[in-house]
């Protein structure tokens, strides 16, 4: 069975199953043990308080002043240790949730950051919003699946109690209890239903509306550069008349589900009120069954209503299951040790081949890139240029196993000696130390004065005095211009000196000064490098030339 035809109850069992199988299930099972018996617990109070109730109003309509003073007195003593377990019972119910959302959540990391998972969800999958699937949809599939399972357990119990008080009463009533929910949550499902897709698609609506305002913040400069703020509230509004449009839908079809429940919860205390009645004034039974009657109906009622009364509830834990299974089915996929279909082999040593490499875009277009690419590079330097579009950032992405959708073989050096460098290097969050360290893989950390010396050789000297040090904490990305960013990037490099470097037009936002600083630097200690940019700018530091065409054809040239 393919992950697109798993029904809601199959993506559930997937969710849940894997708490039971890992290293802390022993303690997840205690603690659901633990909360069922405190479910039982406050049941059986209930239980025990409805003939306390009972004998009390029957004390009272007797006028018995001792014995209504001393069911009275039972009845506080209840209370008081009903009111202790359900205490206890929520306390252990919150951690239990809190706990299940952190194993979850981290296994949900640990997935999304392995092998490299979060990359590939963009290139070959339909997955909006991760990020909003492992902060929110984890948080909400935790609470609402343990209240919805806590709903059942408690209903079961309440039934199975209240039942036999009904029937010891009247059969009338066990049978009026049971077509009355039957009734009530067919059709509360016809008036609710609608209510599932449309749970579904705020969870994206709001998730889509949420990355608007990031992409706004995250490029600020650059709306600010360009005069664009009109363009982007029009974008931002847009995305939240769709939120608003959904859920005055979501309002309406709640509306019309909550004038059934409204009437439905109105006519429960009534129902076992007139069939007991008979029974009253005929002399059959007492005043205060009357009232234990009313209680237990209603109690059983609810027990027997749990859609009526959550359909809202099961339709949301409808909806964020099926998000958060779609997105556990990707990760599955994109951790796989190979993906679907038609790959290009990669085999791994000290050197750089290409034999008969056809290179396709990922997803659905499968477009052809680069057709039937075969050469060796002899010389140290390989320079990639060619028109825009024409896929000279896509050979880096082959060459480091980002893309492999395509066929041949490619034979490349170790990952883990070459080093990447990106036109917009990654900035992490944290210390202008721990910006430097970021590529520093299983190494020795060198001292602060190294640190200092490559932030010189790299001619980035006055911005470490302008901000104040290696423990610095900025917000990198927007504090520092596009050429310090590519310098800092650089310095990472010198750090480590890997004997291979791939440089993705790494310094087209450096002067010619800079520039050729970086590449002779480069040529001092790469075994290989490769590059894409402008052949005019930096054409002159390399021994081989791969020129490509644009509509899949390619040559190459000795310099």
């Amino acid at each position: 069975m393919t992950t697109s035809t798993m029904t809601t109850w199959q993506r559930f069992q997937r969710l849940v199953k894997p708490v039971f199988l890992s290293e802390k299930r022993w303690k997840f099972t205690l603690l659901l043990v633990v909360i069922v018996a405190f479910a039982l617990a406050s049941r059986g109070m209930d239980f025990a308080i409805s003939y306390i109730n009972r004998d009390f109003f029957n004390a009272l309509a007797l006028r018995e002043q001792a014995e209504f003073f001393h069911q009275l007195y039972y009845y506080v003593a209840a209370l008081a240790v009903l009111t202790v377990i359900n205490v206890f019972y929520r306390f252990t119910e919150e951690r239990f949730a809190l706990f299940w959302r952190g194993w979850l959540s981290r296994k949900y990391i640990d997935d999304y950051l392995h092998r490299q998972a979060y990359y590939k969800i963009l290139a070959y999958h339909e997955v909006d919003n991760p990020d909003q699937r492992i902060q929110e949809d984890v948080r909400n599939f935790t609470t609402t699946t343990l209240s919805i399972f806590m709903i059942l357990l408690n209903s079961t119990f309440t039934f199975l109690s209240f039942i036999y008080i009904l029937y010891s009463i009247s059969g009338r009533l066990v049978v009026a209890a049971v077509i009355y929910a039957i009734a009530g949550s067919v059709a509360a499902y016809l008036l609710g239903k609608p209510l599932i897709a449309l749970n579904f698609s705020q969870l994206r609506k709001e998730a889509d509306f949420r990355y608007k305002l990031i992409n706004v913040r995250d490029n600020a400069e650059a709306i600010a550069l360009i005069r664009g703020e009109s363009k982007e509230a029009v974008r931002v509004r847009q995305r939240l008349r769709d939120c608003v449009q959904n859920l005055v839908s979501i309002i309406g079809w709640t509306r019309n589900l909550n004038f059934f429940t409204f009437a439905y919860n109105f006519l429960i205390p009534i129902i076992p009120t007139v069939i007991a009645a008979p029974l009253y004034l005929s002399g059959k039974i007492e005043f205060g069954v009357v009232i234990q009657a009313a209680a237990a109906f209603s109690s059983v009622l609810t027990a027997l209503s749990v859609v009526v009364s959550n359909f809202n509830a099961f339709s949301s834990l409808a909806a964020v299951t099926t998000r958060l299974g779609s997105f556990s089915e990707a990760l599955e996929e994109s951790t796989a040790p190979d993906l679907p279909g038609e790959k290009i082999t990669a085999v791994e040593e000290p050197q750089l081949k290409f034999s008969g490499v056809t290179v396709r875009t990922p997803g659905e277009q499968n477009k052809v890139l680069i057709d039937n690419l075969s050469f060796e590079l002899k010389q140290q330097s390989l320079l990639i240029c060619g028109p825009s579009g024409s896929g000279k950032s896509s050979v880096l992405r082959v060459i480091a196993g980002l893309w492999r959708h395509g066929s041949g073989t490619l034979i490349r050096p170790p990952l883990h000696e070459a080093a990447f460098l990106p036109q917009r290097p990654y900035m992490a969050l944290g210390s202008l130390r721990s910006q430097l360290l970021y590529s520093l893989h299983h190494k020795r950390i060198p001292a602060d004065a190294h640190l200092h010396a490559v932030l010189v050789q790299v001619g980035l000297e006055k911005m470490l005095e302008r901000v104040g040090g290696l423990e610095a904490e900025l917000d990198w990305g927007s504090f520092l211009s596009n050429g310090e960013r590519q310098l800092l990037a650089f310095a990472r490099v010198l750090l480590c000196k890997p004997e291979y470097v791939f440089l993705d037009e790494a310094t087209s936002a450096l002067d010619a000064e800079s520039e050729e600083m970086i590449y002779l630097r480069v040529k001092s200690f790469a075994r290989i490098f490769a590059s894409v940019g402008n052949r005019r700018s930096i054409g002159k530091f390399h021994n081989t030339v791969l020129e490509l065409a644009g509509d899949g054809s390619w040559r190459t040239e000795e310099c």
